[in-house]
């Protein structure tokens, strides 16, 4: 039932986003966030774990119709030059919730009367969607809809057919040992994948990813910037928790208080991210190579680490953050920026969705990695052995970079000389 929200949720950011376009964001949003209430309320009123299942579903789908508005939503709502600050904020406040969350979730158990124990959370999430919806309302403005139809049920169908053959064996893969059926489910992501190309082609504009979304050079760089670098610490970050704890003997409170520096890392970096007078490509590149670069740091000081000597690696773990930060606000702001606003949904529906699928890969990879070095080193040399993975991803990322950023600034001087 856990890792059915995530794989919903992935399935529905594109349609959501493209929805956005289609029907006006703001509805979309309040549309998202009442479904998100209620699937809350039916959590916390759930009498067993099937309703359970369903209610979180439901909160799921609300959660995908959220997401893509909430950045589609910043080109329409700031100017260009105010774009960089609000895009940073938006890494921000994603940073910050993911370490508020589980803090919060953890004081709400221990504080809360026994009859109602764990529903305190759904009632905290129902109390918070409330609040927002209510400000939504109040403050977000009407936007004009897209003309023109929509995406067909069979286009929808078949690029959810692909996250789920993606998302799910690679969520399941290295839990269960890699089985046959997982490999088989991933091979079926092929028809899809040419099902859904061919209904693309014949929607035209109307896609869920529209043809004019992937000629957008900046779009385009920005999805595999997603692929190569904002994908890499996930899998890295899962694996050094596992390695510190089995293998230093540090408890879950200390790892997180190790560990707790890449959150608080992320934060800074996008504030920086921000403020930084660099175009969206030359901040990406710069937040891309820091990233590698601290991934180096870690790798370096990994195999000697002792529960008296961790401050090596909450060093690392800071300036992982903070490359982290102000690498994926670059990126966003890099693949939205330069979108017409009729395409902004599915533009932010289809890099959230690469968000995804490509951190899911980067858990399956990294485990799969690391279960391999294990079995000829010990935990902390097997861990570092693994973090190569992520060396070679942002380092390749970084090239790439540069080698865009060389070739635009090239291009643009000799606009500038003719």
């Amino acid at each position: 039932m856990a890792g059915t929200y995530p794989l919903v949720v992935a399935m529905l950011l594109l349609p959501a986003g493209r929805a956005g376009d289609r029907f006006g964001r703001r509805r979309v949003f309040l549309t998202g966030g009442m479904l998100f209430l209620l699937g809350a309320l039916l959590s916390a009123h759930a009498p067993g774990p099937v309703f359970l299942a369903g209610a979180r579903m439901v909160q799921a789908i609300g959660a995908a119709a959220l997401a893509p508005q909430a950045l589609a939503m910043i080109p329409r709502l700031f100017a260009p030059a105010a774009q960089s600050g609000a895009f940073a904020r938006l890494a921000m406040t994603g940073s910050f919730a993911s370490v508020c969350g589980p803090l919060l979730a953890g004081a709400l158990l221990v504080a809360a009367p026994e009859w109602l124990g764990w529903r305190a959370i759904f009632g905290a999430e129902a109390a918070l969607a409330l609040t927002v919806m209510l400000l939504a309302a109040r403050h977000l403005t009407p936007d004009e809809p897209a003309s023109g139809g929509g995406s067909r049920l069979s286009e929808i169908a078949s690029f959810a057919a692909i996250i789920l053959c993606l998302v799910a064996p690679l969520s399941l893969g290295p839990a269960f040992g890699w089985p046959a059926p997982v490999f088989l489910m991933l091979a079926a992501a092929s028809p899809c994948a040419a099902l859904f190309v061919r209904l693309t082609v014949r929607a035209g504009p109307a896609a869920l990813i529209p043809p004019s979304l992937l000629r957008n050079p900046s779009f385009r760089w920005s999805l595999v910037f997603l692929l190569l670098a904002v994908s890499a610490p996930p899998g890295f970050f899962m694996v050094l928790s596992l390695a510190l704890q089995s293998e230093v003997g540090l408890g879950p409170l200390q790892t997180g208080l190790v560990t707790a520096g890449f959150p608080g890392g992320v934060v800074a970096g996008s504030w920086a991210a921000g403020r930084l007078p660099l175009q969206p490509l030359a901040r990406a590149a710069l937040g891309i190579l820091l990233l590698c670069a601290s991934f180096l740091l870690i790798q370096g000081v990994l195999p000697g680490m002792t529960p008296a000597r961790l401050w090596p690696l909450r060093a690392g773990m800071l300036a992982a953050g903070a490359a982290m930060g102000l690498t994926i606000t670059s990126v966003m702001q890099l693949g939205m920026s330069s979108l017409p606003k009729s395409l902004a949904g599915a533009g932010a529906g289809a890099i959230q969705t690469m968000q995804q699928v490509s951190m899911a890969a980067s858990i399956a990879l990294s485990f799969a990695v690391y279960g391999q070095a294990l079995e000829t080193r010990p935990g902390l040399e097997a861990a570092s052995m693994m973090m190569w993975l992520q060396i070679s991803a942002t380092g390749a990322a970084a090239l790439l970079a540069l080698a865009v950023l060389h070739q635009t600034n090239r291009s643009r001087r000799k606009a500038e000389a003719c």
